[in-house]
């Protein structure tokens, strides 16, 4: 059944090839025909895909370790639970995963664009047909996951004993899918372009909505990424600026810079040139990504993937990026701004700045991530660039970030003064103030760290002032408040959605502050029947509860914690270790509450009965996995059709405007 498999990944490049080519001569010869015939190749691509994917899939299920892929990722220890994870945990299968989201994805929104934007459809389609050419063209020459042994062993090699965890059948798919995921509205901006449409502003919906959608599954991949990072890595951290993060936030930050200046091009039919430049960047920094992850050329915890083909990757990103470049350049006449930005004291220009302050963390972030190659090129020396490199520069300007995110919305678009935005924003400001004026008298240090709470009250006051003028404002009208607020919701629903969206980024840095700032860590030696102390809690370590499996042995601590003197819980944090893999995953045990994790992660386990434990408070986690829920409930809110007044709702009022004039 493999052999099906591989047929189809065989098929599946014959098809891209042909799709790219009679999308892109028909785009430009203006032949609909074969415009029809390239757009209908492409659809058969995801059919191709998913025969391939399921026989693959099949292989693990049977334990087939004929097959190479199958044998290196799957053992017959491994819970069958885990087949889904194996599937993308090496190079081969998760290359032949996001090729396969990338072909549905490029179907459905090829299908939608076309309808409305037929010539700009038609270019797009023909960068993403060739997109998937080349993921297609590495996966069926350099890393094939049909390839067949020609010794069929006993056994299987099993995954990384750090992916067997609930996580891995979310965080690695959705990080996956939204990294290849650019690719469509960076598709749908440049067909605009080619096709001579960019002053025309009618793909911006479209390249909105593929934007968001992109940028919500970064989103989503990056926070499931730090919880995994923080109970499963046993560090007791969340985010270490290792390469491989830093691959899927570069591209992040600048399609954050997209969505939001997308917006100015829509309202007022500017940064049309500059929203090309952004989506660009991403799209550049998401091969970037690809490089990073499939090259290895900097060492990172998240090594699941590395192969030699990096430079492939290199090599498209290169590619595109000069294809664009050049593009860009022939077709800027096209792309003129109805109007120009009148002031930087402007909703506009306030977006602008926080464009560049993206590009800016983006670019640091880059910097700071290849910098090890060029160490290692110039000096023969790998040096890395850490984690205090990083939060010294990027830490000011992610802050002045948050800030901007109070200021900007607040302000009119075109311009204003500073004495009406002074006046717009001294509540905000006040309650600012009002914060650290608190949080100093209740004795809490750190000035840095009450400043940035400041801010995110500054904030939150400015997002709950626009709330409560818009409530009022329809309570004169008769509203009850609790129907005026819903209405409020519903009617503006962009505009809300993203104030809710901005809500769950403040509980995001609240807790990234709190725990950066206060967090205490102690490491300490225990034997049965020994108690510690950190802060308000007291722990008790009983014992040691150790299990052999063929391929790991478990070691589950037992331990009594006491909070302020009272008994709280039996805390249980677990260490396994893989003598074939020479790896120790281990688990922390966690005591969450709203305003700190009780953490405490195993080290070691010695023969003469002690144990090593790092115990950690982490003030504040909490509200950062909070934010994902309301993250996603803005963005449904911000991103759902508004419906239709239906035709007996529009004829009472103008009936009853009638009978008021």
């Amino acid at each position: 059944m493999i052999e099906l498999g591989g047929l189809s990944l065989l098929l599946a490049l014959m098809v891209g090839c042909y799709s790219t080519l009679a999308c892109i001569s028909a785009a430009f010869l203006r032949i609909n025909n074969l415009a029809s015939s390239g757009r209908y190749s492409l659809y058969t691509i995801p059919i191709l895909l998913l025969v391939s994917s399921a026989t693959l899939v099949n292989a693990f299920v049977t334990n087939d370790f004929s097959v190479k892929y199958v044998a290196e990722n799957s053992s017959l220890s491994m819970p069958h639970s885990y087949t889904w994870v194996a599937m993308y945990a090496g190079n081969a299968g998760s290359l032949l995963f996001l090729t396969l989201v990338l072909s549905i994805v490029s179907a459905i929104a090829v299908a939608v664009t076309f309808r409305s934007l037929p010539h700009t459809g038609t270019f797009a389609a023909g960068i993403l047909a060739l997109t998937l050419t080349f993921f297609l063209f590495i996966i069926v020459g350099f890393a094939n996951p049909m390839e067949k042994l020609d010794v069929v062993p006993l056994d299987g090699q099993g995954i990384n004993p750090l992916l067997v965890h609930f996580g891995m059948f979310i965080h690695p798919p959705v990080q996956m899918s939204g990294l290849v995921m650019v690719a469509v509205p960076f598709a749908i901006s440049m067909g605009s372009v080619m096709s001579g449409r960019g002053m025309s502003d009618d793909w911006v919906d479209h390249g909105r909505l593929w934007g968001m959608i992109s940028w919500l599954i970064l989103t989503l991949g990056l926070l499931l990424g730090s919880w995994w990072a923080y109970t499963i890595l046993g560090w007791g951290g969340y985010w270490a600026w290792d390469p491989v993060e830093n691959s899927a936030l570069m591209p992040w930050l600048a399609m954050t810079a997209f969505v939001h200046s997308i917006m100015v091009q829509k309202r007022r039919g500017m940064f049309r040139k500059w929203n090309i430049v952004l989506i660009i960047c991403a799209f550049a920094m998401a091969q970037m990504g690809m490089f990073i992850n499939r090259g290895g050329p900097v060492p990172s915890v998240h090594s699941f993937a590395q192969s030699s083909m990096g430079w492939l990757f290199l090599f498209f990103m290169g590619f595109s990026l000069i294809a664009s470049i050049i593009i860009l350049f022939f077709k800027a006449d096209t792309l003129k701004s109805k109007s120009h930005l009148e002031s930087f004291l402007s909703r506009e220009g306030v977006l602008f700045i926080q464009n560049v302050l993206f590009l800016a963390v983006a670019l640091i972030t880059l910097w700071g991530t290849i910098f090890p190659i060029f160490s290692e090129a110039a000096q023969g020396e790998t040096v890395t660039v850490g984690a205090p490199y990083f939060n010294l520069i990027n830490g000011p300007i992610l802050l002045l970030l948050v800030a901007l995110m109070g200021v900007g919305p607040l302000l009119p678009w075109r311009t204003t003064t500073i004495g009406k935005m002074l006046k717009t924003i001294r509540i905000p400001v006040l309650v600012a103030i009002a914060v650290f004026a608190i949080l100093l008298s209740l004795g809490i240090g750190q000035g840095i760290a009450i400043f940035a709470f400041s801010i995110c009250g500054m904030v939150v006051a400015s997002i709950f002032q626009e709330w409560i003028r818009g409530t009022i404002s329809r309570t004169k009208n008769g509203e009850m408040p609790v129907v005026a607020f819903a209405n409020l919701l519903t009617n503006n629903r962009v505009r809300y959605g993203g104030y809710v969206v901005h809500l769950s980024i403040i509980m995001l840095s609240v807790g990234v502050i709190g725990s950066s700032f206060y967090a205490v860590q102690r490491d300490l030696v225990l034997t049965p029947g020994e108690t510690g102390e950190i802060g308000r809690y007291t722990f008790k370590y009983l014992g040691v509860d150790k299990t052999l499996f063929k391929d790991r042995v478990e070691e589950v601590a037992e331990i009594e914690t006491y909070v302020d003197g009272e008994y709280s819980l039996n805390m249980r944090p677990y260490r396994a270790f893989y003598p074939e893999f020479r790896i120790a995953a281990t688990r922390g045990a966690i005591r969450s509450t709203l305003v700190e994790d009780f953490y405490i992660v195993p080290s070691a386990f010695e023969d003469n009965g002690q144990a090593v434990f790092r115990i950690l408070i982490n003030p504040l986690v909490w509200w950062m996995w909070a934010s994902g829920p309301l993250l996603i409930a803005g963005f449904l809110l911000g991103m759902w059709p508004q419906r239709q007044l239906a035709a007996s709702t529009v004829i009472m009022r103008s009936l009853k405007q009638a009978t008021r004039a």
